[in-house]
């Protein structure tokens, strides 16, 4: 599997997965923490989806950093800001400084994130870079695996805010490890495919078709993850099927496990038969699947539905960068990442005001139901999406 991959792309997974994990070991319990300190309703959703909020400005900036100063000055900058803003997570006392401080830590996300994967993508070329995307990602999100089903321990025997103060070490371990590793910031000094910032260069990313498809597919599938499973089904599992946030860490694990799995194989299936039907099938899957999750109620049950999510919607988050970065000219990958990015953001934002206040109103079972029509309503628009392989 490692060959013809280089040590730098290895070391770049490595820091990534640091970086999930540690970002793991609270989110999956946030709402819960965001409860504990007062908030209620679209509070709930705020706190959770303050962390995007600062991420949708900066995506395409982000992206489109490397052209001016390079790859690793970017990484290193937004791998320090991600710890700061954990450390100060850990000293709320109001729904209100969660959601602030939350947001401020969503500021240096895109310039590690936007930019590693537009580093990943300009390593390799067309026929593999569908694998390249498959292995970095499943790399990165084996951490998720860990930090989510350790999660609910780890806060159970820590508390909240040790639990922060621990991510940011491990962050604060990730940029050691970037900021010390000389054939990084040597293979990274210059990105040689990027564009300057302008307004042509952003008119051009956004007249293409491919792009804005995969972006509408990005956001139905972010609305569903960030507002239905981070959002409303710890709540919901926590306070009406009575699981422990230790089960409850536990079965995040599991999607986190079949994230790994989709990772591991959908990016190599994509460059065989194409990355349209790998996102058809991702979409149509997981919408069947966010509407049987509705119905689960076993501690055996919840755990396969959400494993199968977890393959469903990493066939999504596979092959959606590569078909953005695939969408425009090599010129304008970053742009087209940050892009694509940006439309994820959007869906963290959304869906948990919107399935917070939902469920507060109309209760948990509608939230699925929206999910599920949002993912359907784009299979059509995946059909006209057009390929080179």
């Amino acid at each position: 599997m490692s060959k013809g991959y280089s040590a730098t792309y290895f070391i770049i997974c490595i820091i990534a997965l640091l970086v999930m994990f540690s970002t793991s070991l609270v989110n999956p319990l946030l709402s819960i923490f965001a409860k504990r300190i007062g908030a209620s309703g679209i509070y709930v959703g705020l706190a959770v989806a303050g962390y995007w909020v600062s991420r949708i400005i900066l995506e395409v900036p982000s992206g489109l950093a490397s052209s001016r100063f390079g790859y690793h000055l970017p990484m290193s900058v937004g791998l320090l800001l991600t710890a700061v803003w954990n450390i100060l997570c850990a000293l709320v006392t109001s729904p209100i400084q969660l959601i602030l401080a939350r947001a401020l830590m969503g500021l240096g996300a895109p310039l590690f994130f936007a930019v590693a994967m537009t580093f990943v993508i300009n390593l390799f070329d067309a026929g593999r870079r569908g694998s390249a995307m498959g292995l970095f990602q499943g790399i990165e999100f084996a951490g998720t695996i860990v930090g989510s089903t350790f999660s609910g321990y780890v806060v159970s025997l820590l508390d909240f805010r040790v639990s922060f103060l621990l991510s940011a070490a491990f962050v604060g371990a990730a940029l050691l490890m970037l900021v010390f590793t000389p054939n990084i910031r040597r293979q990274s000094g210059v990105s040689g495919t990027g564009s300057e910032l302008s307004l042509s260069s952003i008119r051009e990313v956004f007249g293409s078709r491919n792009l804005l498809i995969v972006s509408s597919v990005t956001f139905a599938e972010f609305v569903m993850s960030s507002g239905v499973m981070f959002t409303i089904f710890p709540l919901y599992a926590n306070e009406e099927l009575g699981l422990s946030l230790t089960s409850i860490g536990l079965l995040m694990g599991s999607r986190s496990i079949g994230f790994v799995v989709a990772m591991l194989t959908m990016g190599t299936i994509s460059d065989r038969i194409g990355r349209r039907p790998v996102l058809m099938f991702g979409l149509a899957a997981t919408a069947v699947l966010v509407i049987a999750l509705n119905f689960a109620v076993s501690f055996p049950v919840l755990a396969s539905v959400i494993f199968s999510i977890g393959i469903t919607t990493g066939a999504i988050w596979i092959v959606s960068p590569v078909l953005a970065a695939e969408a425009v000219d090599p010129s304008q990958r970053g742009a087209a990442i940050g892009t694509y990015r940006t439309f994820f953001d959007l869906g963290s934002i959304i869906g948990p005001i919107i399935m917070s206040t939902v469920m507060e109103n109309v209760g948990h079972a509608a939230c699925f139901y929206i999910a599920s029509a949002l993912l359907f309503a784009n299979l059509m628009p995946t059909l006209r999406i057009s390929e080179s392989l």
